[in-house]
Parts: structure tokens; sequence; C-alpha cells
């Protein structure tokens, strides 16, 4: 009695079939890691933007407050030490500087100046008025800052100076310029000053 095996080359074909398959899948399973990868890290890129976003509105929209205002600010002088001077608002296309009463009390200690400006790619805050300090509170190894935008608009509302910012950030990934973002946010300060202390944005 004769048994009959498979043939070398049926074993070959059989195998050569087996490693074209476990290929397509290994290849679909490299696409969908990499798809993934690609996604977590917009994810990332975005969720770091939104903070930066975030801490910027939150620190502008308190330029120029102090508690009482109503006080020291009519519609014919501004006096206090918050509406007065070049460090307590200024703004130009990439950077703003300005102050607010952090601890209530009326007067500007040197960590109540701020303000934003990007250099080397990265987002920096002031935190001291005199010296200026600035510190990077962005990564550029992480985040690549690209373009930092400042537009102010102001308004007379019954003799006071209601000042508008907009502001614009975009950023890329470090290893990756194609991926880029850009984030845009409309600020009202919340803090009026009287109208006599124009300044160039409000002319």
């Amino acid at each position: 009695m004769h048994q009959r095996g498979e043939s070398m080359v049926s074993v070959l074909v059989g195998l050569a079939i087996g490693l074209l398959v476990l290929a397509g899948g290994v290849n679909v399973w490299v696409n969908t890691l990499q798809g993934q990868r690609a996604v977590l890290k917009d994810s990332h890129l975005q969720q770091d933007l939104r903070s930066a976003m975030a801490l910027m509105s939150q620190e502008i929209r308190k330029a120029h407050y102090i508690n009482a205002a109503w006080r020291s600010r009519t519609s014919a002088q501004c006096a206090d030490e918050f509406c007065g001077s070049a460090e307590d608002f200024t703004v130009s296309k990439s950077q703003i500087e300005f102050s607010w009463d952090r601890d209530d009390d009326g007067l500007k200690d040197n960590n109540e100046c701020t303000g934003f400006q990007l250099k080397s790619y990265e987002l920096r805050a002031k935190t001291a008025c005199n010296p200026a300090v600035w510190t990077s509170i962005t990564d550029a190894g992480s985040i690549k800052i690209t373009a930092l935008q400042f537009n102010s608009y102001c308004q007379l509302v019954q003799g006071s100076l209601r000042r508008q910012i907009d502001i614009l950030v975009t950023a890329t990934l470090p290893n990756d310029a194609s991926t880029r973002f850009t984030h845009t946010q409309s600020i009202a300060l919340l803090n009026p000053i009287p109208a006599v202390n124009l300044t160039p944005d409000c002319s």
C-alpha cells in the first residue's frame, strides 16, 4: 500500500501564500498604529494650544484690574497704579504687557506686571515689573509656536475706555511642520479705564 504525500512544490506554494497573508496583516497593523500615533500627536498639539490660549485669556481679561476701581477712576482721571504707565498696558502685533492688582492692596508689587511674547518658538510670560523677567511657559521640544498675534480694539462707553483683544496662536510639532494648528480667541477686558488714558491702539 502506497501513501501519497504533498510534493515539495505544494508545500512551498502554501508557505509563500501564508507569508503573503501574514505580511499583509502586519502592514495593516503598522498602518493602523501610525494612524493612531498621528491622531495622538495632533490631539496633544491641540490640547497644548488650548491650554496656552486659556492661560493668556484668563490673565489678559484682568488687565487694569484694581478693587473698587470706581473710587479712583472717573471719566476725567485714573488715580491708581494700574492704568497710567506703559507697563500697565502696551500691545503690539506680537507682544502684550499689562498689570493688575493680584492681591487687592491697591499697590503695584513687582509680580503684578505680566504679559506674553513669542521668542525662539516658545511662548513666554512676563513675571516681574522691574527688571522685567520673561519665563517660558511652553517647550519648543514638544510644541513649536510659530506665530503669536495680538490685535487691540477700543470702544468709548459713557466716558470709559473698553478694550477688546483678538489673539491668534499657531503651532506645529517640532519634527513635523506639516502638522499645524491655529487657535484664535477674542477677549473683552473686564476693567475699563477713563477715556482720558487713550493709548495708540485706541487713538
